[in-house]
């Protein structure tokens, strides 16, 4: 499953900026690490379920920049995101939705 991302490159680079010297930045990155060790799920699968879970409690943009960093690392193209963001609709409610695409397109019109 894993493929070619079609996502920025300088995503993952953005997100490591962004929680370089906060003080859990060890501690967040260590739980990516050990989530994508001890998961089941093949990398892309997981991203795209840290992604609906973000979806769902309304997280904020950073948030969405480290998760989609990851996701350009394991190969999660726009087409597999926007997938993600449609099948959530009727679980999570248009607003969610809407939301947390404004969020997305916020981090990728950022990234240069």
């Amino acid at each position: 499953m894993t493929g070619q991302s079609d996502l920025p490159e300088e995503l993952a680079t953005r997100a490591d900026e962004v929680l370089r010297g906060r003080p859990n930045a060890d501690f967040l990155a260590g739980l990516t690490t050990d989530a994508f060790e001890s998961s089941h799920l093949d990398r892309e699968t997981l991203v795209l379920v840290w992604l609906a879970a973000l979806v769902a409690v309304d997280a904020p943009a950073e948030s969405f920049l480290m998760n989609l960093g990851s996701a350009s690392q394991s190969g999660v193209g726009m087409e597999q995101i926007q997938s993600v963001l449609t099948a959530l609709a009727p679980l999570v409610g248009t607003p969610r939705v809407v939301s947390a695409t404004a969020k997305i397109a916020q981090v990728l019109d950022e990234r240069a």
